[in-house]
């Protein structure tokens, strides 16, 4: 049984191999690592909020220069104790006989950058957080399986589960300094959701929204010899295009977040000193998320809501097109809910055919009217079409979209906004939270486990005042999916749990609430005198940051 629970160790679609990228230098190799130093990385999409268990943006990722979870993937997709002494299983007694009790032990001497111990104090503190209705956590569906949690010592959490919890090592992916807060009601405006204190190698000292967050070296961080840098400044740029440019001139030492677009201009550009790593195979899928509610109402969107209009805009996408033009071939054609990790489900992409898509909207009698936009029952073909703004790619291979839909009667306007307008929480008013959106366009999906991500689609994640947290933010309902899903969810049976995952993401493709458009060519650059840098292709680089050091 204990190969059970290490399922997460055998992944399909998920090899990676490191390449030097033709025209760039590769590292040079040093003896030994060199201390001191700042660097400067460069970030496009700003975050609201800097901790990750109050934000889902992208950007918030680089808090994890300062904050560390229990359990950590490698490469391999194998899970290995950070803040943790130990990966809980049966054999050592972590995991109970009935899979619904999991003792988490501690690290011991670990202490946050304040100097503070960090102790199971802290862990069931961010259970407590969770679990107020005042809170605005965005740490995922983990969480709700658990029925209780008790400290069996200063070092030692019981967790009890309602039913078996195939996510019980994404849990603490963040954890919060009890010390730090005067509730457990913290909602995103709180200091701790913007800057957030914690164990890791850095510090984040200051932010100037708009311009740069500050990070320093951590001088109680556990290793004492660690981390070798003095501090790293994350330079804020909208502009995805202005970043790149500032790479390439030498400005920045990386930037946070390369993307599939991004390669085709470093290739070209071939910028001296810099080494380009480059992942094979799939990572995270660009999709269409569309609007299944009326704007946030309970109903069916008078759009969005017709399954023949969704089926047609799928047909109707020229996804080589966005591939061969916009990505000049970095990118790969997607068509699976869960196309990574253990799980990984083969359903190839919609084929382009505008011309099935016309016939299927003329015989759903969506007529077109004098302007070439089709209409029913008084009700236009009239839709936003929105993703986060200061991103020239997305804005190109958005015109693509635009075209072909104008092709079959729908109209897109594009209306793209900063990404806090887009991802804020509930409380925030974020459009996606609050569904005051019809189509929107960004990135995820790319799992090791597909647990998490495929909870989020069940029908009692529907956000609302009720459940703030609900990650459901298309508003799909499908009570085939949810038996699916919550049969894989109930098991840590791979061969009971795989074809469960199977049959809902056949469910999804089906029912198209929302639209892969492609899956990036995933990679990261940097330039050479940075070293120390690893490419964990689950994680990113950003979590080995205590390793980095600086030359020349």
């Amino acid at each position: 049984m204990t190969a059970l629970l290490d399922r997460r160790r055998f992944l399909a679609g998920a090899a990676t191999t490191t390449l030097t990228a033709t025209g760039l230098r590769s590292r040079t190799a040093h003896a030994a690592p060199v201390r001191g130093g700042r660097i400067v990385i460069g970030l496009i999409q700003e975050p609201g909020q800097l901790n990750p268990f109050f934000s889902g943006q992208s950007g918030q990722g680089l808090a994890y220069l300062a904050v560390e979870p229990l359990f950590q993937a490698d490469a391999r997709g194998a899970y290995r104790p950070v803040l943790a002494a130990e990966v809980p299983t049966l054999a050592n007694g972590g995991i109970s006989r009935d899979f619904l009790t999991v003792t988490y032990k501690l690290r011991p001497g670990v202490t946050w950058s304040d100097g503070k111990p960090f102790t199971a104090e802290d862990v069931l503190f961010t259970w407590e957080v969770y679990r107020n209705p005042e809170s605005a956590p965005q740490a995922g569906a983990a969480y709700q399986f658990i029925e209780s949690v008790t400290l069996s010592d200063r070092l030692t959490v019981r967790v009890k589960m309602k039913r078996i919890n195939p996510l019980y090592l994404e849990l603490w992916d963040s954890v919060l300094a009890k010390h730090k807060y005067e509730s457990t009601a913290v909602t995103s405006k709180h200091e701790q959701a913007r800057l957030p204190l914690g164990t890791g190698p850095f510090v984040a000292t200051e932010w100037k929204a708009g311009d740069a967050i500050v990070f320093k070296r951590n001088p109680t961080y556990r290793d004492p010899q660690k981390p070798y840098l003095d501090g790293i400044t994350v330079k804020i740029t909208p502009q995805r295009d202005a970043a790149i440019a500032s790479f390439i001139a030498g400005q920045l030492e990386t930037v946070f977040f390369f993307v599939s677009s991004d390669l085709p201009t470093l290739q070209a550009a071939q910028p001296k000193g810099v080494h380009l790593a480059l992942q094979e195979g799939p990572s995270h899928v660009e999709w269409l998320w569309l609007n299944l509610s009326d704007h946030g109402e309970l109903r069916p969107h008078p759009v969005l809501g017709d399954p023949t209009v969704r089926e047609a805009i799928d047909l109707g996408i020229d996804r080589r097109a966005i591939i061969d033009k916009i990505l000049q071939g970095f990118g790969l054609l997607s068509g699976s809910f869960i196309y990574s990790g253990w799980a990984v489900v083969e359903i190839p992409p919609a084929p382009f055919d505008p011309t099935k898509a016309n016939r299927l909207l003329d015989a759903a009698g969506w007529s077109r009217g004098g302007d070439g936009v089709r209409q029913r029952g008084g009700i236009r073909a009239s839709l936003r079409y929105q993703t986060i703004s200061g991103d020239r790619a997305r804005e190109l291979y958005q015109q693509v979209v635009q075209q072909n839909m104008k092709d079959l009667g729908i109209e897109l306007k594009i209306q793209n906004v900063p990404s806090n307008t887009i991802f804020g929480g509930w409380k925030e008013g974020g459009l996606y939270a609050r569904g005051k959106y019809d189509v929107l366009m960004s990135r995820a999906g790319y799992v090791i486990d597909p647990a998490n991500w495929a909870s989020q689609w069940l029908g009692d994640e529907i956000p609302s005042d009720a459940v703030p947290g609900g990650q459901n933010r298309v508003r799909y309902k499908s009570a085939e999916f949810d038996a699916a899903v919550r049969e894989a969810m109930g098991t840590l049976d791979p061969a009971v749990g795989k074809p469960a995952y199977a049959r809902a993401a056949r469910t999804f493709a089906k029912d198209r609430p929302a639209l892969p458009l492609y899956s990036s060519r995933w990679g990261w650059a940097w330039r050479n005198r940075l070293q120390g840098v690893s490419t964990n292709y689950w994680q990113g680089m950003w979590r080995g940051a205590a390793d980095w050091y600086v030359t020349g």
